[in-house]
């Protein structure tokens, strides 16, 4: 039997993140678009986190990038960015997350948190979630 609060996690970030791109005054995920790509482009250990999250995939893996608002209340120079891999492992579908934290002032990105199929991991477990993933 699954438990309700697997379910009520994943699908509550999703509404979350969709929530945040779609909201009602017409935004879309375009008008992130640079956002994204200021995320995507960022390099840390001579790597970029697009390059990182393609490795984390791998072949077989899907990824998708989604942004919007970090918080409704707080400043519009705060941009929540998501990198959502899934992927089968161990004939297993599973899901990694990667929640990044944006300024647009100051240009500075920050791993806020990582999900693994749904639940926050630890700075050790999302280094071995994300490490499994590389592993396929």
């Amino acid at each position: 039997m699954i438990s309700s609060l697997k379910i009520f996690l994943p699908v509550s970030l999703c509404i979350l993140l969709l929530s945040g791109c779609f909201d009602a005054d017409g935004a879309t995920n375009a008008e992130y678009a640079d956002d994204i790509d200021a995320v995507r482009e960022q390099v840390f250990s001579g790597q970029s986190n697009a390059d990182l999250v393609g490795e984390l995939a791998g072949r077989h893996g899907k990824v998708t990038w989604l942004a919007g608002p970090w918080d409704d209340k707080q400043s519009d120079q705060l941009v929540l960015v998501s990198a959502n891999i899934q992927k089968n492992l161990d004939n297993a579908k599973h899901e990694l997350t990667l929640l990044y934290r944006y300024d647009r002032a100051s240009n500075k990105v920050s791993l806020d948190k990582v999900l693994l199929d749904g639940k926050p991991q630890s700075v050790i477990g999302g280094a071995v979630a994300m490490l499994a993933m590389k592993l396929e």
